[in-house]
């Protein structure tokens, strides 16, 4: 794995040509975020804490501390992702839970201006595909290289190790990218009965458990 994605980002990286997407004003974004305890923020908060070890694009420099510049929000372009992502690791998409965790979704205000990391882009850079599914460690290595080579970027676009699809690690420059409110908002224990069974036909589709 290490071969293919260098524990040390190359010395050139900033001379390199990144390819950048744009994510336009006219699609969503999803967010899966906890609403009590010690991770809770309103909508559209980055986390200045960090960096944290089950994170993968955390710009944040070690040890983990309060940031006063780096901030990190991580949202998938789809609902299915961002349950995928936000419930990988008991595979289990339980509506009540600690953090009481909330859906939001919403388009950003500008179009974002995203370093890509999908496909051939991050061969590029002199990484692999490898940087969406590997080590943590080695992700936040070039994740603080990335930001330092191209400050003025919102963030990264990569791929779901879970699912394939694209997802966003949002830095700093997106702070001033979010409405004023989301367009959708709902708690996981909403009971309303079309946003339960949209959670448990998510489980349904990812083999998660729904409880």
């Amino acid at each position: 794995m290490i071969a293919k994605l260098p524990q040390t980002p190359p010395a050139d990286l900033a001379s390199r040509s990144p390819d950048w997407f744009s994510w336009p004003t006219s699609a969503v974004l999803w967010q899966l975020a906890a609403t009590t305890g010690r991770w809770s923020a309103p909508f559209a908060t980055l986390r200045h804490f960090g960096p944290l070890p089950s994170a993968r694009f955390d710009p944040h420099s070690p040890p983990p501390h309060t940031s006063p510049t780096e901030g990190v929000l991580y949202a998938g372009t789809d609902l299915l992702t961002a349950l995928a992502e936000r419930f990988q690791h008991l595979r289990e998409i339980r509506r009540d839970q600690p953090g009481d965790p909330v859906a939001y979704s919403w388009a950003p205000t500008r179009p974002l201006q995203l370093l890509d990391l999908t496909d051939s882009a991050a061969v590029r850079l002199g990484a692999s595909r490898v940087i969406n599914t590997g080590r943590k460690d080695v992700t936040r290595v070039w994740a603080r290289a990335l930001r330092a080579a191209w400050p003025e970027a919102d963030g990264v676009l990569y791929s779901s190790p879970m699912t394939g699809r694209n997802c966003t690690a949002l830095w700093t420059p997106a702070q001033n990218s979010f409405p004023p409110a989301p367009a959708f908002a709902t708690l996981m224990t909403y009971p309303a009965p079309e946003w339960q069974n949209t959670l448990r036909g998510a489980a349904a589709e990812l083999g998660y458990t729904y409880a």
